[in-house]
Formats: structure tokens, sequence, C-alpha cells
């Protein structure tokens, strides 16, 4: 046990203490927070789903207006700053009861999600070394897969008891994080960081593009992947209901298997991926993901459906915490911030507009197709993010022998 916690620094197990506490608390209010809005707006099921739409809107917006703010204000600055907005949006959640309190109580949560999120990442890049990154961004997300596998329980018996009470616990959550944060967390911004490209304070589109263009791509090609989830943690409920009588009952046991998988696979999964290279990791994750697609459109037995989520279990163990690391690696010292930003901002486009989007190829053509399709994005989405670093390494080759040959 001592050999654990001596093997990553202090803000590390301080980042764990918190994803656990606030992982629990959220997963509690996860499954019933659509059922709480259409109860508080009074059987209204369009504005419940247009509302929730509104966070990953804001999250964003905001992360291009204001993603470099992290680098300029600060880790610790911007992470207590998150925490607090989220906290406030929890709270005012208690007690709102009118369609535009609650609009504007979203948009201020994903505000402080998309400053928070950025800036706990550029933290961990600034501090770990970049041998067990991807380890130390596994840890994180066990820690998170144990808190949704007991936090929906929990929040059963506590929404029977009174729904505006998860609201307050996943609040005093966030200000008990945030009191640790305040007293524990050391400062990790480079002390002289590198000189940052400026355009007389004013964003313009062409230069971002033109300075960010790897970034901005692996974030687009990661739009797959991230379409895939979206429409698992959505419409994928729905197709389920057609295939099982008691799809509820399969929807959950789905669910607890897969946390136990992460809990038990995560860590060692990406301890076990470091020997090979990014290429080949991403190579076996991109194909995971297309095979966990497929079975998920076809499969009609419990039996695959849990096989299919050790399949997920694996390729988003190996690809999605390599490619943490990767932005990591890629991000100027002074840019982090940004860059976790821009890459995680495909998260934020899939979950606003993949639900949708699935809902009408759901309702067209159904479940398989659905599915279907989005193994076919997977696919091009992992040979156009294979093709990219092919063409990096090439770049960094010719670059590194034209030097030489100066030399």
């Amino acid at each position: 046990m001592g050999k654990l916690f001596n093997r990553y620094p202090a803000l590390v197990w301080i980042r764990v203490f918190g994803e656990m506490l606030t992982s629990v608390t959220g997963s509690m209010l996860a499954p019933f927070l659509i059922i709480y809005l259409y109860d508080k707006l009074d059987g209204n099921v369009l504005l419940p789903m247009v509302i929730v739409g509104l966070q990953p809107l804001s999250e964003i917006i905001i992360t291009f207006l204001g993603g470099s703010r992290t680098d300029r204000l600060g880790r610790k600055k911007i992470i207590i700053a998150g925490l607090l907005l989220q906290a406030s949006a929890m709270a005012g959640f208690v007690f709102a009861d009118s369609v535009w309190v609650f609009a504007l109580l979203y948009v201020l949560n994903g505000a402080g999600r998309s400053v928070y999120i950025p800036a706990q990442r550029a933290q961990i890049a600034d501090s770990i070394d970049d041998g067990i990154r991807s380890e130390v961004f596994a840890v994180i997300n066990t820690v998170s897969a144990a808190g949704m596998a007991l936090g929906p329980v929990i929040g059963y018996f506590v929404y029977k008891q009174d729904p505006g009470l998860i609201f307050g616990m996943q609040a005093a959550a966030l200000m008990i994080y945030l009191a640790v944060v305040y007293f524990k967390l050391p400062e990790t911004i480079p002390v002289q960081p590198e000189e940052t490209v400026r355009t007389n304070g004013r964003f313009k589109v062409k230069p971002f593009i033109a300075n960010h263009s790897y970034v901005l791509s692996l974030m687009a090609f990661s739009l797959p992947v991230s379409f895939f989830y979206a429409q698992t943690e959505t419409n994928y409920r729905i197709y389920l209901e057609d295939l099982f009588p008691d799809f509820l009952a399969v929807l959950t046991t789905l669910a607890s298997i897969k946390a136990v998988m992460c809990i038990l696979l995560e860590i060692p999964l990406v301890r076990w991926s470091n020997r090979f290279s990014f290429q080949r990791v991403l190579i076996l994750s991109y194909s995971l993901y297309f095979i966990a697609s497929v079975s998920y459109g076809l499969s009609t037995s419990l039996l695959l459906l849990i096989l299919t989520q050790l399949i997920v279990t694996i390729a988003e163990s190996l690809g999605l915490n390599r490619l943490l690391n990767h932005i990591a690696h890629i991000a100027p010292s002074n840019q982090r911030g940004l860059y976790f930003s821009i890459y995680g901002t495909h998260w934020d486009i899939s979950r606003m507009a993949g639900p949708f989007l699935g809902g009408l190829i759901l309702i067209e053509w159904g479940g398989a197709v659905l599915f279907l399709l989005s193994a076919v994005l997977l696919l091009l989405g992992g040979t156009a993010q294979i093709l990219l670093n092919i063409s990096v390494e090439k770049n960094s080759s010719r670059k590194a022998l034209l030097k030489m040959k100066k030399a």
C-alpha cells in the first residue's frame, strides 16, 4: 500500500478523492435527471431535452472563447472556479421551478465543467512523467467507474424520498472537494511559460486553425468515438426496449458489469499497452470499437452484450487514456489547458447533436442500422487517425534529418 501511495504525487490522490466523491453523487443523479425535469416542467417532453442540450453547447462556446484561461491564470484558480460554478448550479436545481431557471443553471453547470476538466488534465500533464501519465488517467477513470457502480443504487432510494436531496448532495460533494483543492492542491503552471502567439487580443479563426491544426484534427477524428458513446447512453436504451421485455434489468446488469470490468481491467491494460507505439494502440482501440458497434447493432442475447461490454472496456482503456497522454505530450507547456479544451470538444459536439441525429436514424431505419452506421464512422475515424499519425511522424523524421544535415 505504501508503494502505491508513493507511486503518484499528492495532487493525484486529491483528484482520486474528488473523483470518487463527485462521481458517486453525480451518478446518483444521472439516471433520474430527465424524469426530474419532466415532472418539474409539467410533463413537457421536448423542453427537458432542449435544456439538457444546453450544457454541451455552453461547453463548446466557452472552450473556444476561454480555453486558454487556465494557461494564463493557473490550474488551481480555474479548478476552484469550475467547482464553484458546478456547485452553485446543483444547489440552484433544488429550488428551480421554471424553464428559464433550469436553462440558466444548465449553462452555468456546463461553464463549470468546460473550465474544470481541461485544467485538471493540464495539471496532470504538468506534474506526471510521460511514462506513467496514461496510468494516472486510468486510475482516475477507474475511480470514476467505481463511483458510477455505487451511485445509481443509492440514488434510487434517495430519489424516492426526496428528488431535490440528490442535487443538494452533489452540491455538498463539490464544495467539500473545492475545500480540499483550496487548502491542499498545489499550483503547477510552468513558472516560465513559453511565448504565446497572440493576435491583438482578438480571437481569429484562420490563425487559430493554422496554429492548432494537429490537435483540431485529433479532435475531429475522435468524433466517431464520442458519437458511439452518445448512442449507447441514449438511443440504445430505446432500442434495448424492443429487444428485451425486461430491458431495465438488462440495462442495469450491463451498466454494473461494465463498471466492474473498468475497475478490474483498466489499469492493467494501460500498463500493458505502454510497451506499444501510439499508432499500434490506436489501431487496436478503433478496431475494437468497430467490433463493439457492430455487436450492439446485431446482438440479441445478454451473453453477447456482456461480451460487447468487455470489448468496449478494452477499447476505451487502451485508446482514450493513450490519446489523453498524447495530447499532454504534444501540447506546449504554456498551452496544455487550451489543447485539452480543444480536444475534449468532440465529447460536447457528440452529446449535443448525437442523440438527436441518432434518434432520427433509429425512428427511420432501426437500431441495427444506427450502430452499423456508427461502426462505419469508427472505421473512417480510425483510418484518418492512423494516416494523420503516419504523416506527422514522416514530417518529424524529415525535420530531424534536415537538422542533422545542417549540423
